[in-house]
């Protein structure tokens, strides 16, 4: 399986240099063991690289801050979002997908560049997840879940914290290469601002690690993309 994913690994750069579209940011991933908590406070996660270059790709002010952390062990991958968010809105829907309709933070990985096969998970501020399998354009399966998924949020006094981890093992067995065995994966790193308005629902921006190539919002295309890479 580790021989599998550093093959396709390979084929994924091969497939980016061939038509000129390559990833515009690569994450470096460092080492280290977290206990899933939302409290952010182990030592490990001072040693991770800090991503705060977070934009809206579509609107032409600041967004408000937003900072991604990852490490990796032997066996998982972690994942850290401290969000700035003065009007957090949750959706208190029964079902998995009212996490869809309010703030969240969302990583999606995927097997390829064409995005033939990619899994989503979007997190909202109290721990609920939407998770998913897709494929280009936008056809979505909401009934696939990843059950070793684990997360853990946390409301803060500017915002909210949310922490997770999957294991390596998990990527594997849906045919991703993982940090572990390949050493670098493709991913996107987003977030879904929404504001309370006066009258109508919510207002939804979308902020992202990098600037997608296209003209209206939209996170599932292949430059929406980017490298995460162990270091």
């Amino acid at each position: 399986m580790k021989t599998l994913a550093i093959i396709v690994a390979a084929l994924c750069v091969g497939e980016f240099a061939s038509s000129g579209a390559q990833p515009s940011k690569t994450y470096r991933v460092g080492h280290g063991s977290i206990d899933v908590d939302g409290a952010l406070d182990e030592v490990a996660w001072t040693e991770a690289v800090s991503e705060t270059g977070f934009s809206f790709p579509w609107q032409e002010r600041e967004a408000p801050a937003t900072e991604f952390r990852a490490l990796m062990d032997d066996t998982k991958f972690y994942f850290a979002f401290r969000v700035e968010d003065a009007d957090i809105v949750i959706d208190d829907g029964g079902d998995e997908e009212a996490v869809a309709r309010g703030d969240r933070v969302e990583l999606f990985f995927t097997l390829d560049p064409s995005l033939d096969d990619y899994v989503c998970f979007e997190i909202d501020p109290s721990g609920r997840v939407l998770d998913y399998r897709a494929s280009y354009y936008r056809d979505l399966d909401f009934e696939w879940d990843l059950p070793e998924l684990v997360v853990a949020a946390t409301l803060t006094e500017t915002g909210y914290v949310v922490e997770g981890s999957i294991p390596h093992e998990a990527l594997r067995e849906l045919g991703i290469p993982t940090l572990a065995d390949a050493g670098k994966v493709l991913a996107g790193v987003f977030r879904a601002e929404y504001s309370h308005r006066d009258d109508g629902d919510p207002l939804a921006e979308w902020i992202s690690w990098v600037t997608p190539i296209s003209d209206e919002p939209d996170f599932h295309i292949p430059s929406a993309f980017g490298w995460l890479e162990a270091r």
